[in-house]
C-alpha cells in the first residue's frame, strides 16, 4: 500500500510506475491528494468533490494533468502545518510554551488570542511575557 507522499512522488517523476499503481491505492489517498492539489487550483478540485465522483479516476486525471506542466513534485504539495509554523516562530522568539498557557490563564485571555497576538506583535509580545515572567517568578 502506498501513503499519499509515495503516491504523488510516482504521480509526478515515475509515469512508468504510475500505470502500475492499483485502484485502491489512488481510492485509498484520494482526500489527501484532493487536499494537497486544492492548494494551488482550488477550483479544480472544488469540481473533483463529488460523492459518487470515480476517485482512482480523479487521481488519473491529476496525474494526466499536471504530467503535462511538471515532471518532479512540485515545491507546494509539501506545506508545513499550522502547529509546526506555530511553534518555529515561538521558538524564534524564545517564548515557552507554558508560559503562554500561564499567562493567558492569569489574565483571562483566549489562548487562540495570545498567540494571535504574538504573531502581530511579536517584540511587544516578547516584551510583556518576559515581564510577566519576572513577575511572578519573584
Amino acid at each position: 500500500m502506498l501513503n499519499p507522499f509515495e503516491l504523488t512522488k510516482i504521480m509526478f517523476e515515475k509515469p512508468e510506475e504510475y500505470e502500475k499503481v492499483s485502484l485502491g491505492d489512488k481510492k485509498k489517498n484520494f482526500f489527501i491528494v484532493q487536499r494537497r492539489m486544492a492548494i494551488k487550483y482550488p477550483m479544480q478540485a472544488h469540481l473533483l468533490q463529488h460523492l459518487k465522483i470515480n476517485e482512482a479516476g480523479v487521481i488519473d486525471f491529476w496525474q494526466s494533468f499536471l504530467r503535462k506542466i511538471y515532471n518532479k513534485t512540485p515545491f507546494w504539495m509539501f506545506t508545513k502545518g499550522i502547529k509546526k509554523t506555530q511553534k518555529e516562530k515561538e521558538k524564534k522568539l524564545n517564548i515557552k510554551e507554558d508560559l503562554i498557557v500561564l499567562y493567558s490563564m492569569k489574565n483571562g485571555y483566549d489562548l487562540k488570542s495570545v498567540r494571535e497576538a504574538i504573531n502581530m506583535y511579536p517584540q511587544k509580545m516578547k516584551k510583556e511575557l518576559s515581564n510577566f515572567e519576572k513577575s511572578i517568578s519573584s
